[in-house]
């Protein structure tokens, strides 16, 4: 059993210092098959995006993942807006074990049991422009990460986000986010 936690542990401090490096590239799509796309900061005069993600098992199979969202306008590029905005507007990329998966037009998508390996698997969605680039703050791409084991009852084993929601709050019988512990310290 002590052997089982410290492969946990261990797990985790690999995918958090995996999830930190893949924060610090310059471009998170490279070596997807060329599908890759650059970094646009913020303008100034524009409030930081917060980001979030919850995710609950389905009932029928899968589960269901749900974008927390502030001072963003998550839609599809035709509605894109020719006007100037006091916010961002954009849509989501889903990844699943750093694997684009497709773009996220609304803030929950359905994940099929199909698109996760048993065992630990790590979801991250960046917040991006309509031209696909990934929007970022102060070098940090704008983005939240869940780590989860399906075959445990409570698994969600931990959450990051560069640009969390509620700092220092924990969801219910769910790991806090690492911004919140970040900015605890």
């Amino acid at each position: 059993m002590k052997l089982h936690k410290y492969l946990i542990a261990g797990f985790l401090v690999y995918a958090v210092i995996g999830t930190l490096t893949v924060i610090a590239q310059a471009n998170p799509h490279t070596g997807h098959g060329g599908d890759q796309h650059p970094i646009v900061k913020i303008p100034m005069h524009i409030a930081t995006p917060r980001i979030e993600l919850n995710i609950s098992r389905d009932t029928m199979s899968g589960f269901n993942l749900h974008i927390d969202f502030d001072r963003f306008e998550l839609e599809s590029p035709r509605d894109a807006s020719d006007t100037p905005q006091r916010f961002l507007e954009g849509h989501a990329h889903l990844y699943i074990n750093g694997k684009k998966v497709q773009r996220l037009y609304a803030a929950d998508v359905h994940l099929p049991e199909k698109l996760l390996r048993p065992g630990f698997n790590q979801i991250t969605v960046t917040l991006n422009a309509h031209d696909h680039s990934t929007w970022s703050r102060g070098g940090k791409r704008i983005l939240a990460t869940l780590f989860i084991q399906c075959d445990r009852e409570n698994f969600v084993l931990h959450r990051f986000s560069t640009s969390p929601i509620s700092l220092g709050a924990s969801v219910k019988n769910q790991a806090p986010t690492l911004g919140a512990a970040l900015a605890n310290n």
